[in-house]
């Protein structure tokens, strides 16, 4: 799995879990489970993508997916006319600096508000904002002449206790590793509700009655400007949920059975990982071929005795009497062969790699390849093949999938068959044999 496929996997799931929660959960009072909630969606999109279950893969729901994950690689052909191939782009280079420029943004953008925060907090920016209450780990700020500076403090104190700072401080980093995905920006602002609901909760306790205590929070003076990343008790763009939420009727018991649908979701997030996962049998030959780099090489002669004796004429195959060197080279050589006929009927055929399959000249030769050579057949409708590309790039065990015209179908072996060799699939620079799946549309 490369970064790329790594990274789309995680944000699919990231997009998956907040969906789940902004229909389920958002409106519940169960406050500290929604914060386990968000903080365990963020911990498990990162993770599900990492797992390798053979147990998982086995499955036939699996395998379905990971035959539509496969088409999904490899848009439809049409069958119209020929157009040029076109020169390949480094769409990779392209997509690591743009990825790496908008981190290094983000970076820069969390440094700057950070030490804008410590600045407050040392009282470099004491007269610009007369007024404050906010807090940041351990570090509480409250303004001496602000009302009912009690209740402001117990608010602040629930933050600090349980090390709310922590979850803004993480989904700001999620974030910034995440900043083309918007969803994220939903997170952040949602986990900062749920830390107001839990201390207004919690400081609302205090008071003869919620509405006294919302009452605290409308009649202060809202001229007071929210500090970056910290805690803020006055923060005018969560008022009104604030308000609505501590004076809402306490959700029934029953509304924690929705948080069990959460499993299924979890599964089916297993399966697609699985499904797209190449097989777990690609680390361990990485892990060899590293030992093999890794490992010293004893010193060779230029050429080998049998060599010598060859260029000389003599043929040793056959002697009853040999040099033990000789010897030697002649049995690592039959025991080579009989190794390479074995990982050949044993090698394994792929369906995801790193680098997929690919015509010679790309897609829009394929595309010209097949308008060229496909006759008409006076039916209309889409053929999906499938067939293996070898190490070297032949093709073989040509399939038609789907049910359809059985003209369509032949015609479309017919050209198939005849196709040129194409660009193998790898694995780490490494070819591999794999599955290819090529959906074609005859207009």
């Amino acid at each position: 799995m490369n970064w790329l496929h790594y990274l789309l996997q995680v944000n699919l799931y990231l997009v998956l879990f907040y969906g789940f929660y902004h229909v389920a959960l958002r409106k519940e009072t169960f406050f500290h489970l929604n914060r386990v909630y968000l903080l365990g969606a963020a911990a498990l999109s990162f993770f599900i993508p990492l797992i390798q279950s053979t147990w998982v893969r086995a499955w036939d729901v699996t395998e379905r997916v990971s035959e539509q994950l496969t088409v999904v690689y490899v848009p439809l052909t049409k069958v119209t006319t020929a157009t040029p191939a076109q020169t390949a782009w480094p769409i990779g280079m392209l997509l690591a600096f743009v990825y790496i420029t908008g981190v290094l943004v983000g970076v820069a953008r969390l440094s700057l508000r950070m030490a804008y925060l410590g600045n407050l907090l040392r009282g470099k920016h004491k007269g610009e904002q007369p007024k404050q209450a906010f807090s940041f780990f351990n570090f509480l700020f409250v303004s001496q002449d602000l009302p009912m500076r009690q209740v402001i403090l117990e608010h602040e104190y629930v933050h600090i206790r349980q090390l709310h700072s922590a979850d803004v401080l993480l989904f700001e980093l999620i974030a910034i590793f995440n900043w083309f995905n918007p969803v994220l920006w939903l997170y952040k602002k949602a986990i900062r509700y749920i830390h107001e609901f839990i201390a207004d909760d919690i400081a609302s306790r205090q008071q003869p009655s919620k509405e006294a205590y919302a009452m605290i929070l409308f009649n202060e003076e809202f001229g007071v400007k929210a500090v970056p990343i910290a805690n803020n008790f006055f923060n005018q763009s969560l008022l009104k949920t604030r308000v609505m939420m501590l004076l809402k009727e306490r959700s029934h018991k029953q509304a924690m059975l929705r948080y069990g649908l959460v499993l299924p979701l979890f599964l089916w997030m297993v399966i697609i990982s699985s499904a797209s996962l190449s097989n777990p049998q690609t680390f361990k030959r990485i892990a060899q071929k590293i030992s093999t780099i890794t490992r010293p090489e004893k010193s060779k002669p230029s050429k080998s005795a049998r060599q010598v004796l060859s260029e000389a004429g003599i043929d040793v195959s056959q002697a009853t009497l040999v040099s033990s060197t000789i010897a030697e080279e002649l049995q690592a050589e039959k025991q080579a062969r009989l190794t390479d006929s074995t990982n050949q009927k044993e090698e394994e055929i792929f369906t995801v790699t790193q680098q997929m399959p690919s015509f010679p000249g790309g897609q829009k030769a394929l595309q010209a390849y097949l308008a060229q050579n496909i006759k008409a057949t006076g039916a209309k409708g889409t053929v999906y093949t499938q067939f293996i590309v070898n190490k070297d790039g032949s093709l073989q065990n040509f399939k038609v999938l789907n049910e359809t015209d059985p003209k369509l179908a032949t015609e479309a072996m017919r050209v198939l068959r005849a196709m040129p060799a194409w660009e193998p699939g790898r694995q780490d620079q490494r070819p591999l044999r794999c599955y290819m799946i090529l959906p074609i549309r005859f207009e």
